[in-house]
């Protein structure tokens, strides 16, 4: 009796530790891909700050690194069309909106990977 007792509690530990495994696994790819999101996210703000990122005639491909998170983001701006200005934003008829697609891929070294994608809108002379 006592060994079928015996018997139980261990399929039953291991049964607890095979969870607590892919649980754990669960978690570490999560955090993977939430820190190859932030990667991408990262990336886009930096193509913005980036001088040339936005030109009307090629599309541009900027790469970035992030030591601290072991991660790394390649973001590709393009040109899509041009736009009058949205109602109520105080432009006049003078000026037009260059409207560009942005696409940041993030990866992390260990495989996490994230896509994100924006929309950009620059303000230019109307060009006639």
């Amino acid at each position: 009796m006592s060994l079928v007792i015996l018997m139980i509690l261990t399929i039953l530990g291991i049964t607890a530790m095979s969870t607590a495994s892919l649980e754990e696994r669960m978690s570490g790819n999560t955090q993977e891909s939430t820190r190859a999101f932030q990667a991408a996210e990262s990336g886009l703000n930096q193509a913005l700050n980036a001088a040339g990122s936005l030109d009307l005639n090629v599309a541009t491909t900027n790469n970035f690194t992030y030591s601290t998170m072991n991660a790394s983001a390649t973001v590709t701006t393009e040109f899509v069309q041009f736009t009058p200005p949205k109602r109520g934003s105080g432009f006049g008829n003078s000026v037009e909106a260059a409207n560009f697609d942005q696409s940041s891929a993030g990866s992390t070294g260990v495989g996490g990977k994230a896509v994100v994608h924006q929309g950009v809108a620059q303000i230019v002379p109307k060009s006639n």
